[in-house]
């Protein structure tokens, strides 16, 4: 009995010694998010955003540059403040002007609406001091599910430097860029609706 305990005892310290030689993660230099530029108005209906889907590459909290060979790289000392997609989609919330005749609410509030703005997010990265972001939007009707409408988005972005910084910026101001042509994307369509 006494063999087993000091043997379990022995790959307890063992275990442990090996926890201790792993690195430390590299916290980044900055955190960035996607913000709304502005409040729009003339949302006529009440919406439901949806986080728009995305590879798992772009969707989280790591910063993507492509190189001029195509490959795709981690931008070293900077992330967004949170998975990029659910920034993108609080944004987009945000860029409604609150006590409108419709309000844009998030799908876990649990409120019923007849509309529903969901996307599909295709590029959020950088292509040298170019910050891009690309997304594919739908109003789809909550009652039958069809597609009332859908269209590309396209923003881009440049930075003022080759810092990471600025590039981090670009890439912020081309995601934000892509959450207000959403935003207005919904407010047209629905005010043509109507």
């Amino acid at each position: 009995m006494s063999l087993r305990i000091s043997l379990i005892a022995a790959s307890v310290c063992l275990a442990t010694a090996c926890v201790s030689v792993l690195p430390e993660p590299e916290a980044p230099e900055a955190l960035y998010r996607v913000e709304a530029v502005s409040e729009l108005s003339g949302l006529s209906q009440d919406l439901i955003v949806r986080e728009p889907e995305a590879p798992r590459l772009i969707s989280g909290q790591n910063m993507i540059s492509e190189g001029a060979d195509g490959g795709l790289r981690v931008v070293r000392g900077v992330e967004w403040s949170g998975p990029s997609t659910r920034q993108i989609q609080l944004a987009i919330v945000n860029s409604f002007k609150i006590g409108e005749a419709g309000n844009a609410v998030l799908p876990e509030i649990g409120v019923l609406a007849e509309f529903e703005l969901a996307s599909q997010l295709k590029v959020l990265r950088l292509r040298g001091d170019t910050g891009m972001c690309e997304m594919a939007v739908s109003l789809i009707s909550s009652r039958d599910r069809s597609l009332l409408a859908r269209t590309q988005i396209t923003a881009r972005q440049e930075a003022r430097s080759g810092s990471a910084r600025d590039r981090a910026l670009a890439l912020k101001d081309a995601a934000s860029d892509c959450a207000a042509q959403a935003t207005q994307f919904a407010i047209d369509t629905l005010s043509n609706l109507s």
